[in-house]
């Protein structure tokens, strides 16, 4: 897929229209590493029995949220594996209790998919967003990676989680088998269909004791290429730099995209007991408060703490 500097500059522009200089912290908690799905390339798959499981409890999530918001930050994202265990009643009593306690806090939910009155429930206990990967909108990629699942369903779920009246972010992963660049181009497309507000772009990571351990690691390149042109297909998106793509790409990489394209970065606050065993992919890469701040100045921008709402949110 061909990209000239004239790409990454209109990105960088486009970035600097609508959210100046600024990219917004997000406290990241991981309550959950239990999954029921068995997709192909997750190390949190049901079937892999060398994942350590852990649950944390509703007082030990109180309590990373309030150590996110003695730090001043006010967007947290919750997120698991599709773990049924928290019923829609035990995370609206969640929800509800930190919502409460810290009306001005945006909360994200990534807990997978739920039916209809589970997310019009979490929606009025005072969760706002949702984000919910499609990660291949190729239903013949999507489909033999996903063994109890399909495409069309995931999709409908997505039309659920909107119908309940969550701000909604979805993305997709570079580098997955079988994968061409018409692909992510037609991933290009999607995006500017559906006006996602949160568009995150991950690149594959083979981990072990998953049916894909063995396969190449998708291309960091292609990677950032995705990322610039997502931009300019869809300028009012927030663009987050993925875990994955900052634990492949290394330091200067991440700083790139930082400066060109990204306005959203993501800092684990989950609790060191367990922090390690949310084994997604292996390698997974971990920066405190203070060396993201220092990464993001790095790259010439802003760390900001405040709720960080999609540009259309405001205008």
């Amino acid at each position: 897929m061909p990209l000239i500097e004239s790409y990454e500059a209109e990105a960088k522009s486009l970035t600097k229209k609508y959210y100046k200089n600024e990219i917004f912290v997000r406290a990241l908690i991981e309550f959950s590493s239990y999954c029921r799905r068995k997709c192909f390339y997750c190390g949190l798959r049901s079937e892999n029995k060398t994942a350590i499981r852990y649950r944390l409890t509703k007082s030990e999530i109180l309590v990373l949220v309030n150590n996110a918001y003695q730090d001043g930050i006010r967007s947290i994202v919750l997120q698991s594996g599709e773990d049924v265990s928290f019923s829609s009643e035990c995370l609206e009593n969640i929800i509800k209790t930190i919502h409460d306690s810290y009306p001005d806090i945006a909360i994200t939910l990534s807990i997978g998919q739920r039916d209809i009155k589970t997310n019009i429930t979490l929606r009025n206990a005072g969760a706002e967003r949702f984000l919910i990967k499609h990660e291949s909108c190729n239903s013949t990629i999507y489909n033999r990676l996903h063994p109890d699942q399909n495409l069309s369903e995931r999709l409908k779920a997505m039309e659920r989680i909107l119908k309940a009246g969550f701000i909604l972010g979805s993305g997709f992963i570079v580098g997955l088998p079988s994968q061409t660049n018409n692909d992510i181009l037609h991933e290009m497309y999607n995006l500017r269909k559906n006006k996602y507000d949160m568009f995150g772009i991950g690149v594959f990571m083979p981990t072990k004791n998953t049916p894909l351990e063995n396969y190449p690691r998708g291309s960091i390149g292609l990677t950032y290429k995705s990322i610039i042109l997502s931009r300019c297909f869809l300028p009012e998106t927030l663009i987050p730099i993925t875990t994955a793509f900052h634990s492949s790409s290394g330091k200067d990489m991440t700083i790139k995209a930082i400066t060109n394209v990204a306005n959203v970065f993501m800092v684990s606050y989950t609790t060191s007991r367990v922090k390690n065993s949310y084994q997604i992919y292996d390698n997974k890469k971990s920066l405190t408060l203070d060396e993201s701040c220092k990464l993001i100045e790095k790259a010439g921008k802003l760390p900001t703490f405040t709720r960080g709402d999609p540009y259309h949110v405001n205008h």
